[in-house]
């Protein structure tokens, strides 16, 4: 594993992120970000579920057997999905990687040092929510950049990330780099809504046809492929939602 450039409250940093860089970053914004990401995926009983379940639901089968093994989440926010997988797998070394350290922070506080944290969503018209956090002993968080992850080749037996591709300066490598890190027995797991910011990444990964043509040329090969995941993201307390529909894959090295 790459060495750690400098921490900051407990988070190691592998990648040395600028001053620049934190003020572009638009989820470093605290309110408008953290307490969003902390509200849809920590604060279930605002919404009776929890609102990315379909998530869960795709890659269920989809999980190991085995008990000591190394999982990674890339693009982890708050960190609901690698903490339920820690808890699932307690011999497990656990990651979350993010490039936010305003989302790891919270995630790590969560998870980690098991603090109790509150959650202001009013202004949503939504009551304020105190949760109380866990300890987890097998999972870390750091801060790094999908494009130049800090683990060796052939290192983790599951790998995994939503909502993520389609958000990177260059999905490609960064797909590229998850398959560098695998194990020849792992697994890669995505879901993705697809939704591109910059209009060379529509050309180059839309329709998914284009997607799955570039991971075979990576060198994957393809376990399972939906395409119509259907994520409701709750907005406020009028019910209003955004419906993502999502691209889900499972693909091996």
């Amino acid at each position: 594993m790459k060495s750690i450039i400098t921490s900051r409250k407990g988070i190691p940093f592998f990648h040395e992120k600028t001053a620049i860089e934190f003020q572009k970053d638009i989820y470093e914004r605290y309110q408008e970000m953290v307490v969003r990401q902390s509200a849809l995926h920590l604060a279930d009983e605002l919404w009776g579920k929890y609102p990315f379940q379909p998530v869960f639901d795709f890659t269920e089968k989809h999980y190991p057997k085995t008990a000591e093994i190394n999982i990674l989440e890339i693009g982890c926010s708050v960190g609901r999905w690698i903490s339920t997988l820690a808890k699932r797998y307690p011999k497990a070394t656990t990651w979350g990687i993010d490039y936010s350290y305003q989302m790891l922070k919270r995630a790590n506080e969560f998870w980690v040092e098991g603090k109790e944290i509150s959650i202001d969503w009013t202004n949503k018209g939504l009551p304020k929510q105190f949760i109380k956090g866990e300890r987890l002993t097998n999972l870390k968080f750091g801060l790094a950049k999908a494009e130049n992850l800090p683990f060796d080749d052939n290192s983790q037996d599951l790998v995994l990330n939503s909502f993520l591709i389609d958000r990177l300066e260059n999905p490609r490598k960064g797909l590229e780099e998850m398959y560098r890190i695998l194990k020849p027995t792992g697994k890669l797991i995505v879901v993705t809504p697809l939704n591109f910011n910059k209009v060379e990444h529509w050309k180059m990964y839309y329709p998914p046809i284009q997607l799955s043509n570039i991971l075979k040329e990576i060198g994957f090969g393809i376990v399972d492929w939906k395409e119509d995941i259907i994520v409701n993201e709750p907005l406020d307390a009028h019910e209003n939602i955004v419906s993502w529909k999502c691209l889900g894959f499972v693909v091996k090295k």
